[in-house]
Protein backbone atom coordinates (compact mmCIF):
# COMPACT_ATOMS: atom_id res chain seq x y z
CA UNK A 1 0.00 0.00 0.00
CA UNK A 2 1.33 3.47 -0.92
CA UNK A 3 2.29 5.89 1.82
CA UNK A 4 -0.42 8.30 0.69
CA UNK A 5 -3.05 5.58 0.73
CA UNK A 6 -1.86 4.36 4.13
CA UNK A 7 -2.09 7.94 5.41
CA UNK A 8 -5.61 8.22 4.00
CA UNK A 9 -6.74 4.93 5.59
CA UNK A 10 -5.18 6.03 8.87
CA UNK A 11 -6.87 9.42 8.63
CA UNK A 12 -10.30 7.97 7.89
CA UNK A 13 -9.93 5.55 10.78
CA UNK A 14 -8.83 8.30 13.16
CA UNK A 15 -11.63 10.52 11.88
CA UNK A 16 -14.26 7.86 12.54
CA UNK A 17 -12.77 7.15 15.96
CA UNK A 18 -12.64 10.84 16.82
CA UNK A 19 -16.16 11.30 15.48
CA UNK A 20 -17.45 8.56 17.75
CA UNK A 21 -15.55 10.09 20.65
CA UNK A 22 -16.91 13.53 19.76
CA UNK A 23 -20.49 12.28 19.84
CA UNK A 24 -19.81 10.46 23.08
CA UNK A 25 -18.32 13.56 24.68
CA UNK A 26 -21.43 15.56 23.78
CA UNK A 27 -23.59 12.89 25.41
CA UNK A 28 -21.36 12.81 28.50
CA UNK A 29 -21.51 16.58 28.81
CA UNK A 30 -25.29 16.59 28.61
CA UNK A 31 -25.93 13.63 30.93
CA UNK A 32 -23.25 14.23 33.56
CA UNK A 33 -22.28 17.19 35.71
CA UNK A 34 -19.07 19.10 34.96
CA UNK A 35 -17.42 17.89 38.22
CA UNK A 36 -17.89 14.22 37.21
CA UNK A 37 -16.31 14.91 33.83
CA UNK A 38 -13.53 16.81 35.56
CA UNK A 39 -12.75 13.80 37.78
CA UNK A 40 -12.85 11.47 34.76
CA UNK A 41 -10.42 13.55 32.70
CA UNK A 42 -8.18 14.00 35.72
CA UNK A 43 -8.15 10.21 36.14
CA UNK A 44 -7.22 9.75 32.47
CA UNK A 45 -4.45 12.30 32.83
CA UNK A 46 -3.03 10.53 35.86
CA UNK A 47 -3.11 7.13 34.14
CA UNK A 48 -1.54 8.60 31.01
CA UNK A 49 1.48 9.70 33.03
CA UNK A 50 1.73 6.36 34.84
CA UNK A 51 1.59 4.57 31.49
CA UNK A 52 4.67 6.51 30.44
CA UNK A 53 6.59 4.73 33.17
CA UNK A 54 4.97 1.45 32.16
CA UNK A 55 6.27 1.81 28.60
CA UNK A 56 9.28 4.11 29.15
CA UNK A 57 9.92 4.46 25.42
CA UNK A 58 9.96 0.71 24.75
CA UNK A 59 6.87 0.90 22.53
CA UNK A 60 8.74 3.29 20.23
CA UNK A 61 11.81 1.04 20.35
CA UNK A 62 9.71 -2.00 19.44
CA UNK A 63 8.23 -0.24 16.41
CA UNK A 64 11.67 0.96 15.31
CA UNK A 65 13.45 -2.40 15.60
CA UNK A 66 10.59 -4.38 14.04
CA UNK A 67 10.45 -1.94 11.11
CA UNK A 68 14.10 -2.72 10.36
CA UNK A 69 13.06 -6.31 9.56
CA UNK A 70 15.56 -8.36 11.58
CA UNK A 71 14.91 -10.68 14.58
CA UNK A 72 11.30 -9.58 14.86
CA UNK A 73 10.23 -12.51 17.03
CA UNK A 74 12.93 -11.83 19.61
CA UNK A 75 12.21 -8.11 19.74
CA UNK A 76 8.49 -8.77 20.28
CA UNK A 77 9.18 -10.89 23.35
CA UNK A 78 11.94 -8.65 24.72
CA UNK A 79 9.78 -5.55 24.42
CA UNK A 80 6.78 -7.25 26.00
CA UNK A 81 8.83 -8.46 28.96
CA UNK A 82 10.28 -5.00 29.58
CA UNK A 83 6.86 -3.33 29.52
CA UNK A 84 5.31 -6.04 31.71
CA UNK A 85 8.04 -5.66 34.34
CA UNK A 86 7.69 -1.88 34.43
CA UNK A 87 3.89 -1.94 34.60
CA UNK A 88 3.86 -4.65 37.27
CA UNK A 89 6.14 -2.53 39.44
CA UNK A 90 3.78 0.43 39.13
CA UNK A 91 0.76 -1.66 40.12
CA UNK A 92 2.56 -2.91 43.24
CA UNK A 93 3.49 0.65 44.24
CA UNK A 94 -0.10 1.83 43.66
CA UNK A 95 -1.55 -0.78 46.00
CA UNK A 96 1.13 -0.18 48.63
CA UNK A 97 0.50 3.57 48.52
CA UNK A 98 -3.26 3.38 48.01
CA UNK A 99 -4.09 5.75 50.85
CA UNK A 100 -1.70 8.44 49.68
CA UNK A 101 -2.94 8.22 46.07
CA UNK A 102 -6.54 8.53 47.20
CA UNK A 103 -5.72 11.54 49.35
CA UNK A 104 -3.68 13.40 46.73
CA UNK A 105 -5.94 12.81 43.73
CA UNK A 106 -9.34 12.30 45.39
CA UNK A 107 -9.68 8.84 43.81
CA UNK A 108 -12.08 6.61 45.71
CA UNK A 109 -11.17 3.33 43.99
CA UNK A 110 -7.55 2.52 43.14
CA UNK A 111 -8.91 -0.27 40.91
CA UNK A 112 -9.94 2.41 38.40
CA UNK A 113 -6.31 3.43 38.00
CA UNK A 114 -4.99 -0.13 37.78
CA UNK A 115 -7.52 -1.30 35.17
CA UNK A 116 -6.94 1.70 32.91
CA UNK A 117 -3.18 1.35 33.29
CA UNK A 118 -3.09 -2.35 32.38
CA UNK A 119 -5.26 -2.08 29.28
CA UNK A 120 -3.50 1.11 28.21
CA UNK A 121 -0.02 -0.43 28.32
CA UNK A 122 -1.22 -3.64 26.66
CA UNK A 123 -2.83 -1.75 23.77
CA UNK A 124 0.33 0.36 23.35
CA UNK A 125 2.40 -2.83 23.10
CA UNK A 126 0.19 -4.36 20.42
CA UNK A 127 -0.11 -1.08 18.54
CA UNK A 128 3.68 -0.69 18.43
CA UNK A 129 4.06 -4.19 16.97
CA UNK A 130 1.47 -3.52 14.28
CA UNK A 131 3.25 -0.32 13.28
CA UNK A 132 6.63 -2.02 13.34
CA UNK A 133 5.61 -4.81 10.94
CA UNK A 134 4.17 -2.24 8.51
CA UNK A 135 0.53 -2.94 9.40
CA UNK A 136 -0.20 0.71 10.15
CA UNK A 137 -3.47 0.48 8.23
CA UNK A 138 -4.60 -2.42 10.44
CA UNK A 139 -3.70 -0.58 13.65
CA UNK A 140 -5.57 2.45 12.34
CA UNK A 141 -8.64 0.45 11.31
CA UNK A 142 -8.98 -0.94 14.82
CA UNK A 143 -9.21 2.53 16.39
CA UNK A 144 -12.78 3.37 15.31
CA UNK A 145 -13.93 -0.08 16.45
CA UNK A 146 -12.32 0.53 19.82
CA UNK A 147 -13.87 3.98 20.13
CA UNK A 148 -17.34 2.85 19.07
CA UNK A 149 -17.29 -0.04 21.57
CA UNK A 150 -15.96 2.28 24.25
CA UNK A 151 -18.52 5.02 23.63
CA UNK A 152 -21.47 2.61 23.40
CA UNK A 153 -20.58 0.95 26.70
CA UNK A 154 -19.94 4.27 28.42
CA UNK A 155 -23.23 5.80 27.29
CA UNK A 156 -25.12 2.64 28.23
CA UNK A 157 -23.55 2.64 31.67
CA UNK A 158 -24.37 6.30 32.20
CA UNK A 159 -28.00 5.69 31.26
CA UNK A 160 -28.02 2.90 33.85
CA UNK A 161 -26.76 5.41 36.44
CA UNK A 162 -23.27 3.93 36.92
CA UNK A 163 -21.71 7.38 36.49
CA UNK A 164 -17.92 7.49 36.71
CA UNK A 165 -17.62 3.69 36.81
CA UNK A 166 -19.35 3.50 33.42
CA UNK A 167 -16.81 5.89 31.93
CA UNK A 168 -13.85 3.96 33.35
CA UNK A 169 -14.86 0.39 32.54
CA UNK A 170 -16.31 1.33 29.16
CA UNK A 171 -12.99 2.97 28.31
CA UNK A 172 -11.09 -0.15 29.37
CA UNK A 173 -13.32 -2.53 27.41
CA UNK A 174 -12.80 -0.54 24.23
CA UNK A 175 -9.03 -0.75 24.62
CA UNK A 176 -9.20 -4.55 24.80
CA UNK A 177 -10.29 -4.53 21.14
CA UNK A 178 -6.80 -3.40 20.11
CA UNK A 179 -5.18 -6.07 22.27
CA UNK A 180 -7.21 -9.11 21.20
CA UNK A 181 -7.67 -8.39 17.50
CA UNK A 182 -4.26 -6.76 17.13
CA UNK A 183 -2.43 -9.82 18.46
CA UNK A 184 -4.17 -11.94 15.83
CA UNK A 185 -2.89 -9.74 13.00
CA UNK A 186 0.64 -9.49 14.41
CA UNK A 187 0.93 -13.28 14.42
CA UNK A 188 4.13 -15.24 14.76
CA UNK A 189 7.04 -15.63 15.19
CA UNK A 190 7.89 -15.18 18.87
CA UNK A 191 11.42 -16.17 19.89
CA UNK A 192 13.42 -16.04 23.10
CA UNK A 193 15.53 -12.87 23.07
CA UNK A 194 19.20 -12.56 23.92
CA UNK A 195 20.85 -9.86 25.96
CA UNK A 196 21.74 -8.08 22.72
CA UNK A 197 18.04 -7.66 21.89
CA UNK A 198 17.30 -6.08 25.27
CA UNK A 199 20.31 -3.77 24.90
CA UNK A 200 19.25 -2.72 21.40
CA UNK A 201 15.77 -1.83 22.63
CA UNK A 202 17.20 0.03 25.61
CA UNK A 203 19.58 2.09 23.45
CA UNK A 204 16.63 3.44 21.49
CA UNK A 205 14.13 3.61 24.36
CA UNK A 206 16.40 5.66 26.63
CA UNK A 207 15.87 8.61 24.30
CA UNK A 208 12.41 7.77 22.93
CA UNK A 209 10.66 7.92 26.32
CA UNK A 210 10.75 11.70 26.28
CA UNK A 211 8.86 11.65 22.99
CA UNK A 212 5.97 10.03 24.80
CA UNK A 213 6.27 12.56 27.59
CA UNK A 214 6.09 15.26 24.93
CA UNK A 215 2.74 13.92 23.74
CA UNK A 216 1.36 13.53 27.23
CA UNK A 217 2.66 16.94 28.28
CA UNK A 218 1.01 18.52 25.26
CA UNK A 219 -2.31 16.80 25.98
CA UNK A 220 -2.36 16.36 29.74
CA UNK A 221 0.04 18.64 31.66
CA UNK A 222 -2.26 21.66 31.60
CA UNK A 223 -5.17 19.55 32.88
CA UNK A 224 -3.11 18.29 35.82
CA UNK A 225 -1.84 21.76 36.72
CA UNK A 226 -5.32 23.23 36.35
CA UNK A 227 -6.56 20.66 38.88
CA UNK A 228 -4.24 22.25 41.45
CA UNK A 229 -5.50 25.81 40.98
CA UNK A 230 -9.12 25.62 39.74
CA UNK A 231 -12.33 23.68 40.38
CA UNK A 232 -13.26 20.32 38.83
CA UNK A 233 -15.95 22.18 36.89
CA UNK A 234 -13.44 24.44 35.12
CA UNK A 235 -11.12 21.48 34.49
CA UNK A 236 -14.03 19.77 32.75
CA UNK A 237 -14.71 22.83 30.59
CA UNK A 238 -11.06 23.08 29.56
CA UNK A 239 -10.77 19.34 28.86
CA UNK A 240 -13.81 19.45 26.58
CA UNK A 241 -12.37 22.46 24.72
CA UNK A 242 -9.04 20.66 24.37
CA UNK A 243 -10.72 17.52 22.98
CA UNK A 244 -12.44 19.64 20.33
CA UNK A 245 -9.17 21.28 19.27
CA UNK A 246 -7.38 17.91 19.23
CA UNK A 247 -9.92 16.60 16.73
CA UNK A 248 -8.13 18.64 14.07
CA UNK A 249 -4.73 16.96 14.44
CA UNK A 250 -5.81 13.52 13.28
CA UNK A 251 -4.53 13.93 9.71
CA UNK A 252 -1.12 15.09 10.89
CA UNK A 253 -0.96 12.09 13.22
CA UNK A 254 -1.97 9.83 10.34
CA UNK A 255 0.95 11.12 8.27
CA UNK A 256 3.38 10.48 11.12
CA UNK A 257 2.09 6.94 11.64
CA UNK A 258 2.37 6.08 7.95
CA UNK A 259 5.79 7.68 7.44
CA UNK A 260 7.71 6.36 10.45
CA UNK A 261 8.31 2.77 9.27
CA UNK A 262 9.15 4.02 5.76
CA UNK A 263 11.62 6.62 7.03
CA UNK A 264 13.18 3.98 9.26
CA UNK A 265 13.61 1.56 6.37
CA UNK A 266 14.96 4.21 3.95
CA UNK A 267 17.45 5.59 6.46
CA UNK A 268 18.75 2.07 7.09
CA UNK A 269 19.31 1.86 3.32
CA UNK A 270 21.00 5.32 3.26
CA UNK A 271 18.35 6.66 0.84
CA UNK A 272 18.49 10.18 2.27
CA UNK A 273 17.30 11.94 -0.88
CA UNK A 274 14.03 10.02 -0.65
CA UNK A 275 13.93 10.71 3.10
CA UNK A 276 14.16 14.47 2.46
CA UNK A 277 11.35 14.30 -0.08
CA UNK A 278 9.06 12.44 2.31
CA UNK A 279 9.74 14.87 5.15
CA UNK A 280 8.90 17.87 2.96
CA UNK A 281 5.69 16.16 1.88
CA UNK A 282 4.79 15.62 5.54
CA UNK A 283 5.31 19.34 6.19
CA UNK A 284 3.17 20.21 3.18
CA UNK A 285 0.13 18.30 4.42
CA UNK A 286 0.48 18.41 8.22
CA UNK A 287 -1.82 21.45 8.35
CA UNK A 288 -4.25 20.34 5.65
CA UNK A 289 -7.15 20.21 8.10
CA UNK A 290 -5.80 22.29 10.96
CA UNK A 291 -5.33 25.50 8.95
CA UNK A 292 -9.01 25.70 7.93
CA UNK A 293 -9.88 24.44 11.41
CA UNK A 294 -8.25 27.53 12.89
CA UNK A 295 -10.32 29.83 10.68
CA UNK A 296 -13.47 27.90 11.52
CA UNK A 297 -12.63 27.89 15.22
CA UNK A 298 -12.31 31.67 15.24
CA UNK A 299 -15.63 32.16 13.45
CA UNK A 300 -17.69 29.43 15.12
CA UNK A 301 -16.12 28.98 18.56
CA UNK A 302 -19.24 30.02 20.48
CA UNK A 303 -21.54 27.78 18.45
CA UNK A 304 -19.16 24.83 18.74
CA UNK A 305 -18.78 25.08 22.51
CA UNK A 306 -22.52 25.48 23.10
CA UNK A 307 -23.04 22.07 21.51
CA UNK A 308 -21.88 20.61 24.82
CA UNK A 309 -24.20 22.83 26.85
CA UNK A 310 -24.38 26.45 27.97
CA UNK A 311 -21.98 25.78 30.85
CA UNK A 312 -19.17 25.02 28.41
CA UNK A 313 -19.37 28.38 26.63
CA UNK A 314 -16.55 29.55 28.90
CA UNK A 315 -14.20 27.52 26.73
CA UNK A 316 -14.82 29.87 23.81
CA UNK A 317 -12.06 32.26 24.85
CA UNK A 318 -9.34 29.61 24.59
CA UNK A 319 -10.51 27.41 21.70
CA UNK A 320 -8.70 29.35 18.99
CA UNK A 321 -5.49 29.43 21.05
CA UNK A 322 -5.60 25.67 21.49
CA UNK A 323 -6.15 25.22 17.75
CA UNK A 324 -3.03 27.35 17.13
CA UNK A 325 -1.15 25.02 19.48
CA UNK A 326 -2.48 21.97 17.64
CA UNK A 327 -1.53 23.49 14.27
CA UNK A 328 2.10 24.11 15.24
CA UNK A 329 2.27 20.78 17.07
CA UNK A 330 1.36 19.05 13.82
CA UNK A 331 4.52 20.41 12.19
CA UNK A 332 6.62 19.81 15.30
CA UNK A 333 5.47 16.18 15.34
CA UNK A 334 6.72 15.69 11.79
CA UNK A 335 10.15 16.92 12.89
CA UNK A 336 10.35 14.56 15.86
CA UNK A 337 8.95 11.70 13.78
CA UNK A 338 11.63 12.31 11.12
CA UNK A 339 14.47 12.45 13.65
CA UNK A 340 13.26 9.23 15.26
CA UNK A 341 12.80 7.56 11.88
CA UNK A 342 16.36 8.31 10.73
CA UNK A 343 17.67 6.87 14.01
CA UNK A 344 18.51 10.16 15.72
CA UNK A 345 16.65 9.54 19.02
CA UNK A 346 19.09 11.74 20.94
CA UNK A 347 18.22 14.76 18.80
CA UNK A 348 14.51 13.99 19.06
CA UNK A 349 15.02 13.81 22.83
CA UNK A 350 16.45 17.34 22.91
CA UNK A 351 13.64 18.78 20.80
CA UNK A 352 11.06 17.10 23.01
CA UNK A 353 12.82 18.38 26.12
CA UNK A 354 12.25 21.96 24.97
CA UNK A 355 8.50 21.34 24.74
CA UNK A 356 8.20 19.40 27.99
CA UNK A 357 10.20 21.77 30.19
CA UNK A 358 8.77 24.99 28.75
CA UNK A 359 5.22 23.61 28.87
CA UNK A 360 5.38 22.63 32.53
CA UNK A 361 7.14 25.83 33.61
CA UNK A 362 4.76 28.09 31.68
CA UNK A 363 1.69 26.21 32.93
CA UNK A 364 2.68 26.76 36.56
CA UNK A 365 3.63 30.37 35.84
CA UNK A 366 0.41 31.32 34.04
CA UNK A 367 -2.42 29.11 35.28
CA UNK A 368 -2.43 30.38 38.87
CA UNK A 369 -3.21 33.87 37.58
CA UNK A 370 -5.01 33.43 34.24
CA UNK A 371 -6.60 30.00 34.77
CA UNK A 372 -7.68 28.28 31.51
CA UNK A 373 -6.45 31.19 29.38
CA UNK A 374 -3.02 30.83 30.98
CA UNK A 375 -3.05 27.09 30.23
CA UNK A 376 -3.80 27.73 26.56
CA UNK A 377 -1.10 30.40 26.25
CA UNK A 378 1.44 28.12 27.94
CA UNK A 379 0.67 25.24 25.60
CA UNK A 380 0.81 27.33 22.42
CA UNK A 381 4.05 29.08 23.42
CA UNK A 382 5.87 25.87 24.34
CA UNK A 383 4.95 24.23 21.04
CA UNK A 384 6.22 27.18 19.01
CA UNK A 385 9.54 27.16 20.88
CA UNK A 386 9.96 23.43 20.32
CA UNK A 387 9.12 23.70 16.62
CA UNK A 388 11.71 26.43 16.01
CA UNK A 389 14.45 24.48 17.79
CA UNK A 390 13.45 21.23 16.10
CA UNK A 391 13.47 22.71 12.62
CA UNK A 392 17.09 23.80 12.89
CA UNK A 393 18.10 20.49 14.48
CA UNK A 394 16.48 18.54 11.63
CA UNK A 395 18.20 20.66 8.99
CA UNK A 396 21.57 19.82 10.52
CA UNK A 397 20.96 16.17 9.59
CA UNK A 398 18.78 16.26 6.47
CA UNK A 399 18.56 18.73 3.60
CA UNK A 400 14.98 19.87 4.01
CA UNK A 401 12.97 23.10 3.97
CA UNK A 402 9.42 24.17 4.71
CA UNK A 403 7.22 24.09 1.56
CA UNK A 404 5.95 27.62 2.14
CA UNK A 405 4.16 27.77 -1.21
CA UNK A 406 2.02 24.70 -0.60
CA UNK A 407 1.22 25.73 2.96
CA UNK A 408 0.36 29.24 1.74
CA UNK A 409 -2.09 27.82 -0.79
CA UNK A 410 -3.90 26.03 2.03
CA UNK A 411 -4.04 29.30 3.99
CA UNK A 412 -5.55 31.14 1.00
CA UNK A 413 -8.15 28.39 0.54
CA UNK A 414 -8.95 28.58 4.27
CA UNK A 415 -9.42 32.36 4.03
CA UNK A 416 -11.85 31.86 1.15
CA UNK A 417 -13.66 29.28 3.23
CA UNK A 418 -13.93 31.79 6.07
CA UNK A 419 -15.68 34.28 3.80
CA UNK A 420 -18.16 31.63 2.64
CA UNK A 421 -18.91 30.53 6.22
CA UNK A 422 -19.37 34.12 7.42
CA UNK A 423 -21.82 34.82 4.59
CA UNK A 424 -23.69 31.55 5.16
CA UNK A 425 -24.00 32.27 8.88
CA UNK A 426 -25.33 35.75 8.23
CA UNK A 427 -27.85 34.64 5.59
CA UNK A 428 -29.17 31.73 7.68
CA UNK A 429 -29.22 33.65 10.98
CA UNK A 430 -33.05 34.03 11.10
CA UNK A 431 -33.65 30.26 11.10
CA UNK A 432 -30.88 29.23 13.52
CA UNK A 433 -32.94 29.87 16.70
CA UNK A 434 -35.43 27.29 15.43
CA UNK A 435 -32.84 24.53 15.05
CA UNK A 436 -30.74 22.59 17.58
CA UNK A 437 -27.32 24.26 18.10
CA UNK A 438 -25.53 21.01 17.22
CA UNK A 439 -27.30 20.87 13.85
CA UNK A 440 -26.52 24.49 12.96
CA UNK A 441 -22.87 24.09 13.90
CA UNK A 442 -22.61 20.84 11.91
CA UNK A 443 -24.18 22.45 8.84
CA UNK A 444 -21.77 25.39 8.95
CA UNK A 445 -18.82 23.01 9.37
CA UNK A 446 -19.95 21.01 6.32
CA UNK A 447 -20.37 24.19 4.27
CA UNK A 448 -16.90 25.30 5.34
CA UNK A 449 -15.30 21.96 4.50
CA UNK A 450 -16.86 21.86 1.04
CA UNK A 451 -15.79 25.45 0.36
CA UNK A 452 -12.23 24.84 1.57
CA UNK A 453 -11.60 21.79 -0.58
CA UNK A 454 -13.28 23.42 -3.57
CA UNK A 455 -10.92 26.40 -3.27
CA UNK A 456 -7.91 24.13 -2.71
CA UNK A 457 -8.82 21.95 -5.70
CA UNK A 458 -9.05 25.04 -7.89
CA UNK A 459 -5.85 26.64 -6.59
CA UNK A 460 -3.47 23.69 -6.40
CA UNK A 461 -2.60 21.43 -9.32
CA UNK A 462 -0.22 19.55 -7.04
CA UNK A 463 -3.09 18.78 -4.64
CA UNK A 464 -5.20 17.49 -7.53
CA UNK A 465 -2.35 15.21 -8.60
CA UNK A 466 -1.89 13.82 -5.09
CA UNK A 467 -5.60 13.03 -4.80
CA UNK A 468 -5.65 11.31 -8.20
CA UNK A 469 -2.55 9.24 -7.41
CA UNK A 470 -3.81 8.03 -4.04
CA UNK A 471 -7.50 7.56 -4.78
CA UNK A 472 -7.58 5.87 -8.22
CA UNK A 473 -10.86 4.12 -7.52
CA UNK A 474 -12.68 7.43 -7.24
CA UNK A 475 -11.97 8.27 -10.87
CA UNK A 476 -10.96 11.90 -10.26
Amino acid sequence: MRIGQTSFVTFVSKFLASGAGFVGTIVFARLLDEPVLGRYYLLLSMVAWLALVGTLGFESAIAKRLSEGEDRGAYKVAGGLCMAALTGSIVVVLFLGEGLVQQLFDIQQIEFVVVLLLVGVASSYVDSMLNGVHLVHVASSLRPVRQIVRTALQVGGILLSFGLAALVYGYAAGSLVIVVVGLYFVGRPYRLPTRAHFESLYEYARFAWLGRIRGKTFNQADVLVLAIFVSDELVGVYAITWSLANFLIIFSNAISSALFPELSKLSAEDSFERVSSLIEDSFAYAGLFTIPGLVGGILLSDRLMRIYGSGFARGTEVLWLLIVAVLVYGYQSQIVNALSGIDRPGEAFRVNAVLVVSNVVLNFALIWQYRILGAAIATATSVVLSFVVGYFVLRSHVSVSLPVGRIGTQAVAAAGMGVVVAIAERVAQPIFPLVDPAVTAALLVVVGALAYFAFLWALSGEFRSVVRENAPAIGL
